[in-house]
């Protein structure tokens, strides 16, 4: 792997991005939006337990934006739950939490009837986060994980190819990574105009957590964003989001006046409306958390160049 980051050279010739934030919206985990039949839905963890008991089944849902009606669970057996979507179907992927070297994808092309089978299997290797894009020469997965040769400290994104989304060929570990010299978590990718935009959980001093940009051309030499980091907690985390969900009186005291949250991480968007739809974890990384949502002018495209230029 190869990092390249600003020198004494480069000069800043836009500003920082405009992110709006909404408010919160849901007391629930990750989140994917994407569009379908011109609707705005939302893949989404739900841990009824909110991560206390994992005797408790936690699954995947898809949610209506609009009208907060949830339209099928699924995925059960499985978590780190992702969606990508191509010629009205939905991609689904999740580790099964049976065997953590296992990616299996559930598919659907109405939202509620999906199949379910592996995408692969990778001995010795444990996972976490995942999510697919589609590049020139076929579909690349980024997958997290704390594989204890090659990952860092802990987690290293990692990669794979597919012509077809069923035979996966794994990249050098050592070659094809970012980044085993940090903290690096909860990954989201996009191939876009000749690059792949990823964005990473990154842990800064005294436990505080937010999101880099990082862009490549062929998986091994990293640009890093020059107006980095993407979102950092403040005050308006604390918003509710008029389209909120699923919080009890208790839960949102919480998010407006109560919990710890010094976490910004784990974002994924999609274009709607002419903007840039933006979900987001807060959370204090041990325990509480909730997902917001943001929006930002533009194209997703625009957004994610708008970082580099």
């Amino acid at each position: 792997m190869i990092e390249i980051n600003y020198d004494k050279n480069t000069v800043m010739r836009g500003n920082y991005p405009r992110i709006k934030k909404l408010g919160a919206c849901s007391p629930y985990g990750e989140m994917t939006p994407f569009v379908w039949n011109g609707r705005l839905m939302r893949l989404e963890l739900i841990d009824p337990s909110f991560a206390t008991d994992s005797s408790i089944p936690r699954y995947a849902g898809i949610r209506d934006v609009e009208t907060g009606e949830i339209l099928s669970t699924f995925a059960e057996d499985s978590y780190f739950h992702s969606a990508y979507v191509e010629d009205g179907t939905v991609y689904v992927t999740g580790v099964d939490m049976k065997r953590r070297s296992t990616i299996r994808v559930y598919t659907s092309r109405d939202l509620k009837n999906w199949t379910n089978e592996v995408l692969f299997d990778n001995p010795g290797w444990r996972y976490y986060n995942n999510q697919i894009t589609k590049g020139p020469d076929g579909y690349v997965i980024v997958l997290e994980s704390d594989h204890p040769e090659y990952a860092g400290e802990p987690f290293t994104m990692f990669f794979a190819k597919s012509p077809d989304l069923k035979e996966w060929i794994h990249l050098d570990p050592t070659r094809f990574c970012n980044s085993p010299e940090r903290y690096n978590g909860g990954p989201w990718i996009r191939y876009c105009d000749g690059w792949y935009y990823l964005i990473t959980v990154t842990l800064l001093p005294c436990r505080r957590f937010t999101n880099y940009i990082f862009r490549s051309k062929d998986l091994e030499t990293w640009y890093v964003g020059y107006y980095n980091p993407i979102l950092m907690p403040d005050a308006d985390d604390r918003k509710i989001s008029p389209r909120a969900v699923d919080f009890t009186e208790e839960r949102l005291e919480e998010v407006k006046h109560g919990g710890f949250n010094i976490n910004n991480s784990d974002i994924d968007m999609c274009d709607w409306q002419g903007k840039v739809y933006i979900n987001y974890l807060c959370s204090n990384q041990i325990g509480w958390y909730y997902m917001a949502e943001a929006e930002a002018e533009g194209t997703v495209a625009d957004f994610l160049k708008s970082y580099f230029e």
